[in-house]
């Protein structure tokens, strides 16, 4: 959808993302990072390793219980109003229905997926290179 028509959209305000998804993001992100960063700290002390596996572990259990919630909602919301049965033989929706699809739409063209997916996939690869050079080639 070209960004222009966006903004006429009657849900443009439910597309905003809110403050506590970009919260829930930042843990995740905090997390990622923290993990990642174990093997680094390891030479600083065990204790600051732990402290960064804590961190992060604690970060992702808080990051996907939040996302799983919001996913196990939209399921069950699925199974129970046959909405998808009433797109397949293109019934007419309810206005409930037809929010609910919106913000499927919404969430599909949220950037903090995309941002999550990259940073992990960011982070990862540098810990990687981190963690050889550390243990391969640092004299």
């Amino acid at each position: 959808m070209p960004e222009k028509a966006c903004l006429n959209c009657k849900a443009l305000h439910d597309c905003r993302d809110n403050a506590s998804s970009w919260f829930f993001l930042f843990i995740g992100l905090i997390a990622t990072i923290a993990v990642r960063l174990v093997n680094v700290v390891m030479d600083f002390g065990p204790f600051w390793a732990k402290l960064s596996w804590y961190v992060g572990i604690s970060g992702f259990l808080v990051y996907f219980l939040y996302k799983y919630r919001q996913h196990k909602a939209m399921r069950m919301f699925l199974l129970n109003s046959g909405i998808a049965e009433k797109i397949r033989k293109n019934d007419p929706l309810t206005k409930t229905e037809s929010e609910f699809v919106s913000s499927l739409f919404c969430s599909l063209r949220s950037r903090k997926d995309s941002i999550n997916y990259f940073f992990i996939f960011f982070t990862s690869a540098l810990a990687l290179l981190l963690g050889a050079y550390q243990d391969f080639f640092k004299n």
